[in-house]
């Protein structure tokens, strides 16, 4: 009766298919009668089938740290005796996991990459361009995208216990073998269930393994967690900066991963040898990279402290258990010198929780409840009680004497303590060490204790939110890979229509299109409207997936996407509505009730925690002059412009610098803004769209803001007024002297990597009077300040090694993690103008696979100026970009149309260049329709950079003139028709060629190295 019930259920043996099924087929016949089956020839278009070896896994992510399941016997989440056993899990180099694989490298026990919930792309975003971001026919027939994207990789000996997956599944085997033991719903009541204690393997110092009850360890734990003692011994010789007496000299300490303020010595005074033989004591990770600042004072009672030596010193080059001095000094002459005694011990129980991308690092945050009460009949005091919890997100609170509810978030792993005191009695304090406090339980305690009761204090500690709200990750969101799925579909319509192509293109041979527009005020603002338009009217507009914007194209870009189905209409209707704007008077924006307004909204962001900028009034004055009056539209709400993917995905930038010491050239940072995403991609770091703007501590969201309408965006995405006067030199002169010397910053930062160890000399009095100009030069007076949202979050120890690091890093402190822009509390957004005038960056990331862009330049000044400026950063950066030398004919008078590729380097995209140019537009009206007399003046538009109407300083255009530009750059586009459907054959055919590509199979041991479970 079994047997029969069984051969009802499921065959005994699982059929092939020797093709995929149509989305029909699949659902009918197997998914809903829930039986499996294999599907042969479903991946050969995977780059990943010809590519995936190890030498091309080490190659391509080898440095790349992910999670590893370690057990002793390859069993994970198996039964042991009494206890449900799950694995060990580790960060490992993928390199390490190789060297294990190939024999080369011993590790104990047996290693298997399993980790769930989309591992591939939030560990491995490198290898989604090899691979389906989903399997298409399996999508439409469930009917949704796959909610995870895992990659598998071990040896044979990896075995997963028998289990049930409440998913669907597809298993896609890239290399090597997968065996399957398949159990029918009918052999539910032969298999045995019983309930076992959950524990998890330890792994020991000595390689062995415990097993430890779950109840005992939390999962995601990571060993690592030491203590450091640094003892300040003495010093020698160190010089007087007093005109009289010897120094009297103190030493601070600060470690910002393990402290959240600088700690310091006792003062020797009147002593050039002092000796202080003070210990000061860290907790600390060694995942992180911990960098120890220890600086000489002279102290001095009138006037501020004179620096005398100051080391930098990385303590990841400790090794536990040792002790080590060291003695620090200029130079091996030098009698100046620090003696300092590093120890560093390690806990056997110092697992902690840590979420990384292998850049940046978060970990456990606490959360500490606190609550006042009058105690008794008390007089009202008019007195006030302040309350700190060092190194806590909140920073100091402070309230009247009497009931009052304060919380405080902190690192977990911090020796804290709460610290209340009374602001008109100073003595009064109360100290509670947070270590001690019971997690969960209420304590309670009488403050201030000398005098009558005052305070009744309760405390709580327990976790704090353990999720994070910043997403580290390298790859596009899921969000923005299944709308480049849908939008291929839309883009292989009309790539067939456009090219009259006969059969249909599969996904990978849809190449991936991009529109990149520069900035340029109202000018820039206006061609993108005629270029657009040209588009659409060849029937290309559909084929692009992506358009980037900075400064005044971003003002087109956040205009359309107001509109859902924008790219499917005439585009008549939003010029016509830009004439308006761009012809009426700007007068009114200034006017009396217009400032009571911009003060009354002022008013009320800061009311609700937005910081006070200057960007935020310029904001609503550009919002004034482009619009007749505000308008509720956010940044997310173009998601709807995006649900099916009948437009583009725009992408607006802005670069984040420092508000003091640095120009812009010497400090700034891509971001990028999407409907989906606001992030880094220097650091991998991501917020969606609607947080922007809101508090973050640790990577988690602290308070959540309103949505700021989207003219704030458009006020930071063209912020000019941020500048500082370095940056206005560059935008004055000729740029190579800048980028010469960018470059070799550049070279110099390759070179030197993160200092090991940096000594540095006071500056003199010289010194002391160029740093005096220096910070006049980079003051930025109306600097603009947001929230950021990388506040709290530290560096891993190997972040500056890290592949997307490495590509992006372009600054001055790139090697100084204690000065990054996650020890800021505030970013500062401008214009991306100050650097360079593109928004090629976000195209350029490997995992958007960019195959062709279309460069639209409104530079006045140099047709390929910033173009070459791209190609050169792009050098410098080992990213992939074609050369562009333009010939000195073509730079004397450029074209419409020009295109540069690489044919060695076929991972560079193409780039087909729009400068704004009037060449064959004098002479005719359309493509191969030549002016009539009465038309020549038509033709006649001036692009000097000395007097063009058209200068970005130019907030209003005769309607003349905004005809002109809109005519000349929909005639430039049309005109050159045949050279974009060039293009997008070539980039359709080096995208067919790319499946073609990759090293010859090779299998990987045991574990499938691919797989896209679950549906």
């Amino acid at each position: 009766m079994w047997r029969k019930g069984e051969e009802l259920s499921v065959p005994l043996a699982v059929p092939y298919l020797d093709e995929p099924p149509t989305p029909l087929h699949f659902y009918r016949d197997w998914v809903c009668p829930n039986r499996p089956c294999i599907i042969r020839n479903a991946l050969q278009h995977w780059p990943a089938l010809h590519k995936w070896s190890l030498p091309y896994l080490r190659a391509t992510v080898g440095s790349t740290e992910v999670s590893v399941a370690v057990t002793p016997d390859g069993y994970a989440d198996a039964v042991r005796g009494d206890r449900f056993v799950m694995p060990a899990e580790l960060r490992l180099p993928l390199s390490s996991v190789l060297d294990v694989l190939e024999g080369s490298a011993q590790h104990p026990g047996v290693l298997y990459v399993q980790k769930q919930c989309s591992n591939l792309p939030n560990e491995l975003p490198q290898l989604l361009s090899d691979l389906e971001p989903h399997v298409p026919w399996a999508s439409e027939a469930l009917g949704k995208m796959p909610d995870a994207v895992n990659f598998w990789l071990g040896e044979a000996a990896a075995v997963t216990s028998l289990h049930k997956d409440h998913y669907e599944n597809l298993y896609c085997v890239v290399s090597g073998e997968k065996h399957f033991l398949l159990h029918p719903p009918s052999d539910r009541p032969f298999i045995p269930y019983e309930l076992y204690t959950p524990a998890t393997y330890q792994l020991t110092e000595e390689g062995t393994f415990e097993v430890v009850d779950e109840e005992a360890v939390e999962k995601a734990k990571v060993p690592g967690t030491c203590l450091l003692t640094i003892r300040v011994l003495q010093a020698h010789g160190l010089p007087s900066r007093d005109l009289v007496t010897p120094p009297d000299c103190y030493v601070t300490l600060w470690l910002p991963t393990a402290s959240s303020h600088r700690l310091r010595t006792r003062t020797v005074r009147n002593c050039g040898s002092p000796i202080w033989n003070q210990s000061f004591h860290f907790w600390i990770h060694s995942q992180l990279k911990n960098m120890v600042e220890l600086n000489v004072f002279d102290q001095d009672l009138l006037t501020e402290d004179d620096p005398v030596l100051s080391v930098l010193f990385d303590v990841g080059t400790l090794r536990a258990g040792e002790l080590q001095r060291q003695s620090f000094s200029l130079s091996p002459q030098s009698e100046q010198r620090l003696e300092v005694e590093f120890w560093l011990q390690s806990r056997i129980d110092g697992a902690e929780q840590l979420i990384s991308n292998g850049i940046l690092v978060a970990w456990e945050l606490s959360c500490l409840h606190v609550r006042l009460e009058e105690a008794g009949d008390q007089t009202e005091s008019e007195g006030k009680v302040q309350l700190v919890v060092p190194g806590s997100c909140e920073g100091p609170q402070e309230a009247s004497v009497g009931t009052g509810s304060f919380c405080f978030h902190f690192p977990t792993r911090w020796e804290q303590e709460l610290s209340i005191h009374l602001q008109d009695a100073p003595q009064e304090q109360l100290k509670v060490p947070l270590r001690a406090l019971p997690p969960g339980q209420l304590v309670r305690l009488v403050f201030p204790t000398s005098q009558k009761p005052l305070l009744k204090v309760e405390l709580r500690k327990e976790e704090g939110p353990g999720e994070l709200a910043v997403r580290l990750g390298c790859g596009p969101c899921t969000e923005e890979q299944a709308f480049l799925s849908r939008r291929k579909q839309v883009v292989a319509r009309a790539l067939q229509q456009a090219l009259q192509l006969e059969g249909d293109l599969q996904e990978d041979e849809v190449p991936v299109v991009a529109v990149m527009a520069t900035g340029g005020g109202i000018r820039a603002m206006t061609s993108l409207y005629g270029q657009l338009a040209g588009l659409r009217e060849l029937g290309l507009l559909d084929c692009i997936s992506y358009i980037t914007g900075v400064s005044g194209s971003t003002w087109t870009l956040a205009n359309l996407y107001e509109d859902p189905e924008w790219s499917q209409k005439d585009l008549a209707g939003p010029i016509e509505l830009l004439k308006t704007q761009v012809t009426k008077s700007k007068l009114g924006v200034l006017a009396p009730s217009q400032l009571q307004r911009y003060e009354q909204e002022l008013t009320e962001r800061a009311r609700l925690g937005y910081p006070a900028c200057f960007t935020n009034l310029w904001a609503l004055i550009n919002e004034a002059l482009l619009h007749d009056g505000p308008y509720d539209h956010k940044l997310s709400d173009q998601r709807e412009a995006l649900r099916h993917g009948q437009n583009p995905l725009p992408i607006y930038c802005a670069l984040n610098t420092k508000e003091q010491s640095l120009s812009t050239f010497e400090f700034g940072e891509w971001c990028e803004f999407s409907p989906y995403e606001v992030g880094f991609p220097k650091y991998g770091a991501f917020i969606p769209a609607e947080l922007f703007g809101s508090e973050f501590f640790m990577g988690r969201l602290m308070k959540q803001l309103p949505e700021s309408r989207i003219c704030f965006l458009e006020g930071l995405w063209t912020n000019l007024y941020a500048a500082n006067l370095q940056d206005s030199l560059y935008w004055s002169s000729d740029p190579s002297q800048f980028w010469d010397r960018w470059a070799q910053n550049q070279a110099s930062l390759d070179k030197e990597q993160v200092p090991i160890l940096k000594i540095e000399d006071p500056p003199s009095m010289t010194g002391r009077i160029a740093a005096f100009f220096t910070d006049l030069l980079t003051w930025r007076p109306l600097a603009q300040v947001t929230h950021n949202f990388l506040h709290g979050l530290h560096f891993h120890k190997d972040y500056f090694q890290h592949p997307h690091f490495s590509t992006w890093k372009a600054t001055k402190l790139d090697g100084l993690p204690n000065q990054l822009t996650p020890m800021e509390p505030h970013l500062c957004l401008l214009d991306v103008g100050y650097f360079v005038n593109t928004s090629c960056p976000p195209l350029l990331q490997p995992t958007r696979d960019v195959d062709l862009i279309l460069s639209f330049d409104y530079n006045l000044q140099g047709a390929f100026q910033q173009l070459q400026l791209v190609s050169r950063f792009c050098q410098e950066q080992g990213i992939p970009f074609p050369p562009v030398s333009p010939s000195p004919e073509e730079e004397y008078q450029p074209r419409e149309c020009h295109e540069f590729s690489d044919p060695h380097r076929p991972e560079a995209p193409i780039i087909l260049h729009f400068p704004l140019v009037n060449d064959s537009f004098r002479e005719h009206s359309a493509p191969g329709v030549r002016r009539t007399p009465e038309e020549e003046e038509a033709g006649q538009v001036n692009l000097s950079p000395s007097d063009s109407p058209y200068h970005y300083t130019k907030v209003t255009y005769s309607q003349e003139n905004v005809d002109k530009l809109l005519g000349l750059t929909y005639y430039n586009i049309c005109n050159n028709r045949e050279l974009l459907l060039a293009a997008l054959r070539e980039a359709m055919q080096r995208r067919r060629q790319r499946r073609l590509r990759g090293p010859s199979d090779s299998s990987l041991p045991g574990r499938p190295s691919g797989s896209v479970p679950p549906e």
